[in-house]
C-alpha cells in the first residue's frame, strides 16, 4: 500500500514529464508535504548548470511567503570561501552525500555559516541531500570536485525538528525531485543554445517546432545590417588574440545595442551583423520597431565612441563600420540542407539592406536607411540622392541620419 512519499514521488516523475516550470513542482512539492501532514518550512534546490556566465541556480520556497524565489550565481562568484560557507562545498567535493542537522544545538549551527541564519529564523531542523548525474566535470576553475547535479534541503520550524522517519521520507522524494531538476537543465541548456546562437526569438520558433528544411512564413520588419570596416588589413596588423578581441569588441558595440532594442540578431557574418525588428500590430507596432531600430544604430556608435577612446589609450587601432537600415518583407526560416540548416532571413529586402551599407563607405556617411524605412519611422532624416544599386532595376531613394 502506498503512502504519501510514494505518491509524492509519484507525481514528481509526472511533473517530469509535464511543461510545468520547476517552481510549479517545487511550490507543489511543498503543498503536498504540508497537507501530508510533514512540518516543511523551507525548501532549497540548487543545481549547477552549463553555461558561461551562470553556474548555478537556486529555488527556494518559503512557508512565511508561500512563493518560489529564484537566483543564478555567476561563475566568478563560486570561490572556495563560497564553497565553504554551505553544504554544497562538502556535497561537491564528495565528501558527504546527506548532512543532518539540529539547530537547536549550537555546535550544529557552527558547521556552516548558513545554519546561524536559518537558526535566527527559527528554524529547527535540517535535512539535505545530493544526487549527481551526467558526466562528471570539473567546471569551476577556483575550485575542486565535480558539482554537475543538485542538491535538495528541507527545513522545519517544529520544535522538534525533524523525526527519523521525516528524514527516510524525505530521501525517498530526492531522486524523483532531481529527475525534474534535470528535465528543467535539458531545457534551460537548450533555450540558452538557441537564443546564444540563433536569438530569442528564432530559438523559440525552433524550440516551437520549426525544424523542417523549408518550414518558414513571410514577415514584415525593419532590417539592420551593418559591416566592420578595414578587418582585413586589421588581421594583418593585429596577432590573433587583439584582433579577435578587435572584432568582439565590434560586436559588443553592434550586437548589444540591437537586443538591448527589441531586436533579434540573426547572423554574424565574419565580421558583419544581421538582425531584424519584427513587426506585430498589438506588441511591436510598425513605427515603434523601427525607432528602436534606428536608436539601436545611434547607440552602436555612441559604444563604439567610447570603446575607440580606450582603445586609443593602449594604443590600438580604432574600430569603424557602416549600420545600414530598411523595412520590408523577408522570408523566415530554415534554409540549408537535411544535415546542416539555418535559421534565418533572407529575399531582396535583405539582399538591398546589405547594398546599402556598402555605400556607407563610398558616400562616407556611416549611418543610412532607404526612404521606405525612413517614412515609417519618427524622428529627423536628411535626404540623400537616389542611388543605383547593383541587382536592383530602379535608383533607391536613401536617408542619412546623425550618429
Amino acid at each position: 500500500m502506498s503512502d504519501l512519499f510514494d505518491n509524492i514521488s509519484d507525481w514528481l516523475l509526472q511533473q517530469a514529464l509535464s511543461d510545468d516550470d520547476i517552481s510549479v513542482t517545487v511550490g507543489g512539492l511543498a503543498m503536498r508535504l504540508q497537507d501530508g501532514g510533514i512540518p516543511i518550512a523551507r525548501i532549497s534546490m540548487g543545481r549547477s548548470v552549463l553555461h558561461p556566465v551562470i553556474a548555478l541556480i537556486n529555488l527556494q520556497w518559503n512557508s512565511k511567503t508561500g512563493l518560489v524565489q529564484m537566483e543564478t550565481v555567476p561563475r566568478k562568484s563560486v570561490t572556495s570561501t563560497f564553497m565553504e560557507g554551505s553544504p554544497f562545498g562538502d556535497f561537491a567535493r564528495g565528501s558527504a552525500e546527506q548532512i543532518v542537522a539540529d539547530l537547536k544545538d549550537p555546535d550544529d549551527v557552527k558547521k556552516y555559516e548558513m545554519f546561524q541564519r536559518l537558526a535566527d529564523d527559527g528554524m529547527t531542523g535540517y535535512v539535505a541531500f545530493v544526487r549527481h548525474f551526467g558526466r562528471e566535470q570539473a567546471v569551476f576553475s577556483e575550485t575542486t570536485g565535480s558539482v554537475r547535479g543538485a542538491n535538495v534541503s528541507f527545513a522545519t520550524r517544529r520544535f522538534s525538528g525533524f523525526s527519523q522517519s521525516d528524514i527516510d521520507g524525505l530521501e525517498r522524494l530526492v531522486s524523483a525531485l532531481c529527475v525534474c531538476t534535470r528535465v528543467d537543465n535539458d531545457r534551460f541548456l537548450a533555450k540558452n543554445m538557441f537564443e546564444t546562437y540563433l536569438g530569442r526569438i528564432s530559438g523559440d520558433q525552433v524550440l516551437g517546432g520549426r525544424v523542417e528544411r523549408g518550414d518558414g512564413r513571410q514577415i514584415d520588419c525593419a532590417i539592420f545590417y551593418s559591416d566592420l570596416r578595414g578587418s582585413v588589413a586589421l588581421s594583418q596588423q593585429l596577432d590573433i588574440h587583439p584582433y579577435l578581441d578587435a572584432v568582439n569588441t565590434y560586436f559588443d558595440c553592434t550586437v548589444n545595442a540591437v537586443t538591448d532594442h527589441g531586436g533579434e540578431v540573426l547572423k554574424l557574418i565574419g565580421d558583419g551583423v544581421l538582425a531584424i525588428f519584427p513587426f506585430d500590430d498589438k506588441t511591436r507596432p510598425r513605427e515603434n520597431m523601427c525607432a528602436a531600430a534606428l536608436a539601436s544604430a545611434q547607440e552602436a556608435f555612441a559604444r563604439a565612441n567610447h570603446a575607440n577612446k580606450l582603445r586609443a589609450q593602449d594604443n590600438l587601432p580604432t574600430l569603424e563600420f557602416g549600420v545600414a537600415l530598411h523595412v520590408g518583407k523577408v522570408i523566415y526560416g530554415n534554409v540549408g540542407t537535411e544535415k546542416r540548416l539555418d535559421f534565418t532571413a533572407t529575399g531582396p529586402a535583405v539582399g538591398l539592406a546589405a547594398r546599402v551599407e556598402a555605400l556607407t563607405r563610398e558616400l562616407e556617411t556611416p549611418l543610412l536607411a532607404t526612404k521606405e524605412f525612413a517614412d515609417c519611422c519618427p524622428g529627423h532624416a536628411t535626404s540623400m540622392p537616389a542611388q543605383s544599386i547593383r541587382d536592383f532595376t530602379d535608383p533607391v531613394d536613401l536617408v542619412r541620419y546623425e550618429i
